[in-house]
């Protein structure tokens, strides 16, 4: 069994007195005022808001979990971590722009801009509530499942020992957060950025070499027996084969995963609403998408690869998740092995300390302001944020400890973030949306989601027939509430209910008070033609920031430099390698077109104070 050595925890030593350092040296100027403390006084160039929302999304069990997913059914089965592309390439064009010139605290503000009356105080102080109670403790909780894995491959802590030095490591990421709030959550992800990439990289390049080269890898994999990669496919397989996709998924993953990232809520959007201007939001947001979707994963993709050659059988009760920090004690050398574990730790810090950062903003910002005590002064509401991120660390403890693994986490937010969908869209795109019909559809997706999840009542001979579930050639039973080939049966359940709930839900109930959608489309410039009925009333010309048709002629642009970049990147490390250049060539040459026509799109864009936001 290896192990790390002496100098390897002098690394990680090093490495995480540095993290605090940094969290130390930005406590005066994050603890200023509220603006300091959850959007870095909108202060954040492209460059660090951008390598800040990579770092925390590559958290330490990305690598895992797609290293998993190649092991078990091969490259073609990664596509529910590449699908969200989509949506990522149009919050490049559309969506980050929206959100800074909003110039909110919190993406929720924009609840009581685009309605009015008790439903958008009501949906304001829930999101709050919900986001930073739940949301954002059960995305800490896959993160801190996935330290779990790392504590016990990678250091060789006993069972006994796990839990401890987890909890150590989250009090490092609440004193760093909790000291210097979105100053030293950003700037220390720049540093994991940095760490994390040279060591991913420098690992799969000493995996490729000890497995003998790229084509040795190859020529080993396609003789692998038992295993559905041996094609190396890179695109989606879609059908009920062994290690396809099943045709439900291609429907959730492809049809609505990727919305929710394209619409950029959350620490997306609290990352988007610190940045400099509306033009910095944009660049950051296109170096997330390029770095994150087209290059990230490869490194990671190599070291699954070459595990399933230098360490084919596990072992019985650990699953491939355990791999990658394997293949870190196995290949690295002393010092460098520990620099890759830190570089992993520092990754669970980024994205700990910024949902810690982004719940409590929700909790202070958006309830304890908002309804609790409205006339505080600015100190009162960062001491408030500093104590209540404790709240949000026990509550993501408590759901890691409970649940089994990372993939029925991951299950979990796929089909509730599905409720966001329908609602999410139609609110930019569609005057006629009212905030009563979002509350009804709220009430809907909680109901669909306790039916659903649950109590299981779809798991009968209906729903059966309908989506196909029943006995498996095995003859074990499956059902829409359980089975992993129907998670996208179960997101376009709630897609559906959730949907019908807010347009028919709109149409029934009053239109918004027209001076507030005149304030908030004079404010956010959406679509012109969902919004015609209030533009006809407007006192001035109404000026589209972003026409339609340009918008999706760049989003088309940006689709194709990202995923020809992606299968080009591909091709050249497994082959043909002359298909790998022709479509990174391709890839490049969209990649700089689509530049160019951002920074034209950001020239006349300016950013205003904020406006109807009832703090």
């Amino acid at each position: 069994m290896y192990s790390l050595e002496l100098l390897d925890y002098a690394v990680i030593l090093v490495i995480l007195l540095s993290l605090i350092g940094v969290g130390l040296y930005f406590t005066k100027k994050g603890g200023e005022d509220m603006d300091s403390f959850f959007v870095s006084g909108r202060s954040l160039p492209w460059y660090v808001a951008g390598t800040s929302m990579i770092a925390t999304s590559f958290a330490a069990d990305t690598p895992l979990w797609v290293s998993a997913l190649v092991r078990s059914h091969g490259i073609h089965y990664i596509w529910q971590f590449w699908a969200p592309l989509i949506g990522s390439v149009l919050a490049v064009v559309y969506f980050s722009r929206k959100w800074r010139r909003m110039a909110f605290v919190t993406d929720i503000e924009f609840m009581e801009a685009r309605y009015g009356g008790a439903p958008a105080k009501a949906m304001r102080g829930w999101s709050g509530i919900w986001g930073a109670l739940f949301l954002c403790p059960l995305i800490s909780a896959w993160v801190i499942k996935a330290m779990e894995t790392i504590g016990r491959e990678a250091v060789g802590l006993p069972a006994e020992y796990q839990i401890p030095v987890t909890i150590a490591v989250v009090t490092v990421a609440l004193l760093m957060c909790g000291l210097s709030g979105l100053f030293g959550v950003v700037y220390t992800d720049f540093i994991q950025f940095i760490l994390a990439t040279f060591g991913t990289v420098l690992l799969a390049v000493l995996a490729v070499r000890e497995v003998g080269g790229l084509d040795s890898l190859v020529e080993q994999l396609r003789l692998l027996e038992g295993w559905s990669g041996t094609e190396l496919s890179i695109a989606p397989k879609i059908g009920s084969g062994e290690g396809e996709m099943s045709m439900w998924n291609a429907i959730g993953f492809f049809g609505f995963l990727w919305i929710g990232v394209g619409l950029s809520g959350g620490y997306q959007a609290q990352r988007l609403l610190a940045s400099k201007d509306a033009k910095n939001a944009s660049f950051a947001q296109l170096l997330h998408s390029i770095v994150y979707y087209s290059f990230m994963a490869w490194p990671w993709i190599l070291v699954a690869l070459c595990s399933l050659i230098l360490i084919p059988e596990l072992g019985e009760g650990v699953n491939h998740a355990a791999a990658y920090p394997r293949m870190i004690v196995m290949i690295m050398p002393v010092g460098l092995k520990g620099l890759l574990v830190a570089a992993l730790l520092a990754a669970f810090i980024s994205t700990i300390s910024t949902l810690f950062n982004w719940g409590s903003s929700y909790l202070v910002n958006d309830v304890y302001r908002r309804f609790m005590n409205p006339n505080a002064n600015e100190k009162n509401y960062v001491f408030i944020a500093r104590i209540l991120t404790i709240l949000m660390a026990v509550a993501g403890a408590t759901i890691s400890i409970k649940a089994p693994d990372i993939q029925t986490l991951l299950t979990l937010a796929f089909v509730l973030g599905s409720a966001a969908v329908v609602p999410g869209v139609v609110r930019w795109l569609w005057w006629r949306t009212t905030g009563k019909a979002e509350l009804i559809a709220l009430v809907v997706g909680w109901i669909m989601a306790v039916l659903l999840l649950f109590m299981r009542v779809f798991d009968n001979p209906f729903t059966d027939k309908l989506f196909g579930a029943g006995m498996s050639d095995d003859g074990v039973q499956f059902h829409l509430s359980n089975d992993p080939n129907l998670v996208g049966a179960r997101m376009l359940v709630m897609v559906v209910a959730v949907g019908l709930a807010v347009i028919i839900g709109s149409f029934l109930t009053k239109p918004e008070d027209m001076d507030r959608l005149k304030a908030f489309a004079t404010r956010a410039r959406p679509f012109a033609f969902g919004w015609r009925p209030v533009v006809s009333q407007m006192e001035v010309v109404y000026i589209e920031e972003e026409p339609i048709g340009r918008t999706l002629c760049s989003w088309a642009i940006g689709m194709i430099a990202m995923t020809s970049i992606l299968f080009g990147i591909g091709k050249l490390l497994l082959g043909p390698r002359d298909l790998g250049l022709g479509l990174l060539v391709v890839g490049v040459t969209f990649f700089v077109w689509l530049i160019f026509r951002t920074k034209k799109d950001c020239e006349n864009d300016v950013n205003e104070p904020d406006f109807l936001s009832n703090k």
